[in-house]
């Protein structure tokens, strides 16, 4: 298929309106199959073209796969009305965004992204940042991944329930075990504007199965205004062994401070899984930098444990 490149990346940029819009119609099936699509130019059975733009419709599932390769989007829509639609992105199948991936769309359209392998590669310039939006003007919008990646450059950003409308979106962004990464410029959850106008709901989701990948970004905010309309929440899991240690759930490579807080639990809160209580914190030194603003469960240190033990000792002596 062809690629855009280099300067061919920024022509792509403003003359997106000119390229059709593909619809996939097909209750389910590979992206590289041509009878599942619907061009607004061309008509049925014409697979997209590099740089066009993508929607999934409700009530479809999409594939993509080694069948399609790699493909260049300017803009990727799934869900498109109340029903469910659904991308499943495979091995060998990957996407390279200079514009928008939105999961979920204006009005309540619900849409689900499910990763377990291939490529989203968010390519943005620095006249353009390429965003991943999850839960677009109201959503609600899912992305699961357990495998493959999600690689950002700069210019990358991952909204999780991003501003955008009155309606405010609504988003879920899960990750499963350590099967799956994900590398951003920089990362929003729960966002809204100074004036309350717009705002977002989003939830980051931790499923820990021996471990649990973290999201890697170079700065993040979640619900950094703090006002009542916006929510950023948090959600941690235990769905199989627990590692050894400390679990770090956003590596911060930024030299800022992690802005703003999770709405439905504190930073210091203890986190209890599997009779292990863990502390959450947003000014873990974790990523090698030496710059404490990681997002991270901590255990206590093994000499808190003693101390803590010879108190409950202690206390039980003073009680015969």
């Amino acid at each position: 298929m062809r690629k855009c490149v280099g300067v061919l990346m920024v022509v792509c940029l403003m003359a997106g309106s000119a390229f059709a819009t593909n619809s996939w119609t097909a209750s389910t099936g590979s992206w590289g199959t041509a009878s599942g699509w619907n061009s607004s130019t061309l008509g049925p059975g014409v697979i997209p073209a590099d740089t066009e733009q993508v929607k999934i419709l409700g009530g479809t599932t999409c594939t993509l796969d080694v069948a399609a390769g790699t493909f260049t989007a300017n803009k990727v829509t799934v869900g498109t009305s109340s029903t469910l639609a659904n991308l499943n992105i495979v091995n060998g199948g990957s996407i390279t965004s200079v514009l928008e991936i939105q999961v979920g769309d204006a009005s309540g359209k619900t849409g689900k992204v499910t990763q377990s392998g291939g490529n989203v590669y968010l390519n943005g310039i620095s006249t353009k940042s390429s965003l991943l939006e999850v839960g677009y003007k109201g959503g609600p919008g899912f992305y699961t991944i357990s495998g493959g990646s999600v690689l950002g450059n700069a210019y990358s950003e991952l909204d999780v329930g991003p501003r955008g409308s009155a309606n405010g979106g609504v988003g879920t962004v899960t990750m499963q075990g350590t099967g799956g990464s994900i590398s951003v410029g920089k990362l929003f959850v729960g966002v809204q504007d100074a004036a309350g106008t717009y705002t977002g709901t989003g939830t980051l989701a931790f499923e820990i199965n021996g471990g649990v990948s973290a999201i890697n970004t170079a700065g993040a905010w979640i619900d950094p205004t703090g006002l009542v309309a916006a929510v950023a929440n948090l959600s941690v899991t235990k769905t199989g062994a627990l590692p050894i240690g400390d679990i770090i759930l956003i590596n911060n490579t930024g030299t800022s401070g992690t802005v703003g807080a999770f709405d439905n639990i504190a930073w210091g809160s203890t986190i209890a899984l599997g009779g292990v209580n863990y502390t959450l914190t947003n000014t873990y030194i974790g990523s090698g930098d030496g710059v404490a603003n990681d997002v991270a469960l901590i255990v206590p240190e093994p000499a808190s444990m003693v101390l803590l033990g010879l108190g409950l000792l202690a206390v039980r002596r003073n009680k015969k």
